[in-house]
């Protein structure tokens, strides 16, 4: 038989408890970890998009899109400059393509296709821009 003073003077926790209280720590230290790391993911493909559009338009600086008359006269051809660039390689891994085609149906109508990639950690990703570049040598009043 216990004596009553020997059940008062007992402290601490039992086993029990201290399996539980691991557990939920254990389980909150698993969440917060997998949030953080969903977290720092966004912020890299975030990243990844702002460096490719800086390059976009690092690159349409540097490598203009121009269109000018080869000769002078009424059958004159027009050229396009700049109209395949690439690839071009940046710096971190980005690199720059463009690719121009006039259009069958209206040859003052060239369609302007720039590209950025890129490859992070086995994954690949792009961003493009479609542009629709209008140019006629003819003035109306």
């Amino acid at each position: 038989m216990r004596s009553a003073r020997h059940d008062r003077n007992r402290t601490g926790l039992t086993l029990v408890e201290v399996l539980m209280a691991l557990a939920i720590l254990g389980i909150s230290a698993a969440v917060l970890m997998t949030a953080t790391s969903r977290c720092l993911s966004v912020v890299r493909v975030a990243n990844n998009y702002y460096e490719a559009r800086r390059i976009l338009e690092l690159a349409e600086i540097e490598y203009p899109v121009l269109v000018f008359k080869e000769d002078s006269g009424p059958a004159a051809k027009e050229k396009i400059l700049n109209s395949n660039v690439g690839p071009i390689e940046y710096p971190g891994g980005l690199v720059f393509n463009r690719a121009c085609t006039r259009s069958e149906n209206n040859q003052d109508l060239v369609e302007v296709k720039t590209r950025v990639t890129w490859s992070a950690r086995g994954r690949s990703g792009f961003e493009e821009v479609s542009s629709y570049l209008y140019f006629t040598n003819e003035i109306s009043l």
